[in-house]
């Protein structure tokens, strides 16, 4: 009897450290995949700061990576919430708020120096960040940027800041 119960126990143990095998090896290996791309993306910014000004917003994304322009996007948007496409974007809808208190930069720069895959379908770009406004904290330091796919581009779907 305490055979057969013996012999149950370690069949199921061994199905089921089988099963959470195979779970993680294949999000390790979905992972791997996506983790080279984000990586590779990230080595072209490297020492790049980017400044744009709410008088002169450029129209076109002058930059090489989708995930990089919806970032440039965010901050357009930021700067100036009537800026071509940002009214009709899913943008937070927080960098649409329209009151003198808040004091809107006018200038935001930002140098990217990290892309952190967090899922399939998330990634967060971390920037270096200054303004010459306060924005609820959001363009002065380490400003996080979470994209989500949007079609055949990315979108920024949150932003946060974190302190060091």
């Amino acid at each position: 009897m305490w055979k057969k119960i013996l012999v149950s126990a370690v069949l199921i143990i061994a199905i089921l450290g089988g099963l959470y095998w195979l779970k993680n090896n294949y999000q390790n290996t979905q992972h791997a995949k996506a983790v080279p791309a984000a990586t590779a993306t990230s080595e072209t910014f490297e020492d790049r700061v980017y400044t744009y000004d709410s008088s002169d917003l450029p129209a076109e994304c002058a930059l090489n990576s989708e995930m990089a322009c919806a970032v440039e996007f965010a901050i357009k948007c930021t700067l100036n919430p009537d800026f071509a496409g940002c009214r009709q974007s899913k943008l937070p809808k927080f960098i649409f708020m329209d009151d003198e208190s808040l004091n809107r930069p006018t200038q935001i720069s930002f140098k990217i120096h990290k892309i952190k895959p967090v899922a399939a379908d998330m990634v967060e770009i971390h920037t270096d960040s200054t303004c010459n406004g306060n924005w609820f904290g959001l363009c002065q330091g380490n400003i996080i940027y979470v994209l989500v796919p949007n079609g055949d581009s990315w979108r920024v779907k949150d932003i946060y800041a974190i302190e060091v």
